[in-house]
């Protein structure tokens, strides 16, 4: 049977209409004068008063690459309701960004940290010597700051991702009576025409910094199948924000880290899928 194109539209138009998630697209613009509190990437970190900084397995400071500042975020479903939640990793050339590839779980260049209130700070003086980094190991110049800028949104199925291929493909087959189950399957048995098709319609790259919605993959989908790390906690692309690149290896790239739904909801934040990819196609 070779589905029609009306068939094919009220497919796309079903998976649409039940794969909608919730996101918050982030804009970013260069700023001096931002609070140790507020949202940004990059910038002076808020350290509470009787903490040190975050440091990876070698002792050696680790990067502030984002802090989110929940209550600055527009309302969402998303999110904890107040608290900051920052993203560190490690300036280092081995393992770059921190991202142990074999293991990306650990916490041994990278850390994920939630304070859910915030009070005194430790003075920047006890720690800004320290706090100084190799740019060349850095998706972005560690004197620079950027504010963020959200906004509230939706994003529907993308076939980037592994487990809405398995939903399509789910849909796919109850709707026209096949047994296909991987890509390779489906440009076999389909014609061409049609696949050109969903590719218009279903195989949108979901890029942009951003919390939640749909991740963004160069090459794959990194996580195996059925791995709880389903939420996309943030997305941080590439960008040139007034002249400062923002850039994950040497030709572009996007990093993206992950949580469980059943740890985000405890906001429960040393367990996070870390993962990052340079655009090699460039």
């Amino acid at each position: 049977m070779t589905p029609t194109q009306a068939q094919i539209e009220q497919l796309v138009a079903d998976l649409n209409a039940m794969t909608y998630r919730e996101v918050i697209r982030i804009s970013l613009s260069l700023a001096d004068n931002l609070a140790l509190t507020d949202s940004k990437l990059g910038g002076i970190p808020y350290i509470p008063q009787g903490a040190v900084l975050p440091t990876d397995v070698e002792g050696k400071p680790l990067f502030m690459l984002a802090q989110i500042n929940c209550e600055q975020l527009p309302e969402n479903t998303l999110y904890p309701k107040k608290g900051l939640l920052q993203f560190w990793i490690a300036a280092t050339e081995a393992p770059l960004y921190g991202l142990d590839y074999g293991a990306p779980c650990s916490n041994d260049f990278k850390r994920v940290i939630y304070y859910p209130d915030f009070g005194e700070a430790l003075p920047i003086d006890d720690f800004i010597n320290d706090y100084t980094f190799d740019n060349e190991n850095l998706p972005f110049n560690s004197k620079r700051q950027f504010a963020l800028h959200f906004k509230k949104d939706t994003e529907s199925i993308s076939l980037e991702e592994r487990a809405a291929t398995q939903l399509f493909f789910e849909k796919w087959n109850e709707a026209f009576s096949t047994h296909i189950t991987t890509i390779d399957e489906f440009f076999d048995e389909v014609p061409d025409d049609i696949c050109e098709k969903i590719n218009a319609y279903l195989l949108k790259e979901p890029t942009g910094h951003k919390i939640g919605g749909y991740p963004y993959f160069i090459e794959y989908d990194p996580r195996e199948e059925n791995d709880p790390h389903t939420f996309l906690l943030l997305q941080i692309d590439i960008d040139n924000v007034e002249g400062e690149e923002i850039c994950w290896g040497n030709l572009g790239g996007v990093a993206n880290f992950f949580i469980s739904p059943e740890d985000l909801d405890n906001c429960k934040f040393d367990n996070i899928f870390f993962h990052w990819e340079d655009n090699y196609q460039s």
